[in-house]
């Protein structure tokens, strides 16, 4: 357990010079930016005075929501401070983040759980649920089991590795977290679409990947509450 997370860390550490333009300045990565903004913006309180803290924060994409952020790769927290000056960043493992009990109105983490094992992240719900408030919320997201098994998909390592299903994600919240609410990201095949309709297609996806079928989304987007 311990050597694949130090293995995810070095991992983030040697590409984060790289990381934003290689994942995100192409139409395949803005379609997933489009569509985890959009969600964040409706599920994340940014009133003055409430503390936001983002796990995983990495080089800082989706670091304006928070009021803090965390990760355990320096090297991507680097560009995380130049990015966010006004954000408090620690330097920590998630499951052991030191802050104080009880401190955040909101906790999200995007891109994640999903590379960790179950062990991993049983340790993040606890620490996750000690560091809210009561009433505050866990934002998170994780691939689909469902959408995973419709297609046969296997990943063969850790990246992106980790897989649920909503009734999982029950099981795995039952003792500290009640679900409030579910939503997916990117509902349809985007690698195999042409470039040039990714941008036309992403308010279409949206609203597919947060109907009836969100299940079989590419991502699951839980929001938790304390």
């Amino acid at each position: 357990m311990k050597e694949r997370n130090n293995e995810v860390v070095g991992y983030y550490d040697t590409i984060a010079a790289d990381y934003d333009d290689s994942r995100f300045n192409n139409s395949y990565g803005r379609f997933i930016d489009y569509e985890e903004r959009r969600l964040l913006d409706r599920l994340i309180d940014t009133t003055p005075g409430t503390l936001r803290l983002e796990m995983a924060c990495g080089t800082g994409r989706l670091t304006h929501y928070a009021t803090h952020g965390l990760d355990a790769s320096e090297e991507m927290m680097r560009f995380a401070r130049q990015r966010h000056p006004d954000v408090s960043f620690t330097l920590a493992m998630a499951a052991e983040s030191g802050f104080d009990d009880a401190m955040f109105d909101t906790v999200y983490a995007f891109h994640l759980l999903m590379h960790l094992d179950t062990h991993t992240i049983d340790d993040i719900f606890d620490e996750v649920y000690r560091i809210l408030k009561p009433g505050g919320r866990f934002i998170f997201d994780i691939p689909s089991k469902k959408r995973r098994r419709l297609f046969s998909h296997r990943q063969q390592s850790w990246h992106g590795g980790t897989e649920l299903s909503s009734a999982d994600i029950t099981q795995l919240c039952s003792q500290h977290f009640k679900v409030k609410s579910r939503h997916g990201v990117m509902m349809l095949p985007v690698h195999k679409l042409p470039q040039t309709l990714r941008s036309p297609l992403r308010r279409i996806d949206f609203a597919l990947a947060n109907g009836w079928l969100k299940e079989y989304s590419s991502y699951i987007v839980v929001e938790l509450v304390k």
